[in-house]
């Protein structure tokens, strides 16, 4: 079984976010990838930006330059 830990996830209200965010953050070495949205949260488009929790402050700059882009915020074991 795959050991789950605690993650801070992005979510988004459409796919095209979702991809301009992994785009901004590979372009800028910022840590974190896309994963499917986990079951016990809900958002529109399935896809969410995934970092370690110890890494949650490199994404200042990301919720800064696309807040209206992100739906939701969250810190779950994944």
């Amino acid at each position: 079984m795959i050991k789950k830990v605690p993650r801070y996830l992005l979510t988004f209200f459409n796919t095209s976010g979702a991809i301009a965010v992994e785009r901004f953050c590979k372009e800028r070495e910022i840590p974190g990838r896309l994963i499917p949205v986990p079951r016990e949260i809900s958002a529109s488009c399935g896809l969410s930006w995934a970092v370690l929790q110890e890494e949650k402050d490199c994404l200042e700059l990301v919720e800064r330059e696309f807040a209206e882009e992100i739906e939701g915020k969250w810190m779950l074991d994944v």
